[in-house]
């Protein structure tokens, strides 16, 4: 049990590193909060850091300066600082998940995904005038 726990701690701790939540006296987000998110991404420390990312920047966008008596506490320049910081975290695609496992595909040039696509009687094809009688169905390109 003593090794779950301790791997626990150290994923919200990874998570808190990755985004900068490191002050042990001001901390953004509760280890309740970060368990949240590692929990919905299935401890996937990238996925979970991208979402809790966007929800600190909406807490921050909540911050005010605050004044007590003689005492004044100005947060917004440090929490709209790091939430441009957060922004370009966001934003930077090599940290964004959504590429990891992108592929492209360019389909239907080959000649074999041609003749396939004439052969599948659910595509629409053209027919292309021509002088010869067509026994099969005719190839939507000419060939």
């Amino acid at each position: 049990m003593l090794d779950i726990n301790k791997g626990y701690i150290m994923t919200i701790h990874a998570l808190r590193i990755e985004l900068g939540d490191t002050s042990a006296e001001f901390p953004i987000m509760s280890d309740a909060e970060y368990s949240y998110f590692l929990n919905k991404n299935d401890w996937n420390v990238r996925r979970a850091s991208m979402d809790a990312a966007k929800s600190i920047m909406l807490k921050l966008s909540m911050r005010t300066d605050e004044t007590v008596d003689i005492f004044s506490i100005r947060g917004t320049a440090a929490a709209k600082n790091y939430m441009q910081a957060l922004q370009l975290y966001i934003k930077n695609p090599d940290l964004n998940s959504l590429y990891d496992k992108v592929q492209g595909y360019a389909g239907g040039i080959s000649k074999s995904d041609m003749q396939a696509n004439d052969a599948n009687l659910d595509n629409n094809i053209v027919n292309q005038p021509t002088d010869l009688q067509f026994i099969t169905r005719p190839s939507s390109f000419g060939i």
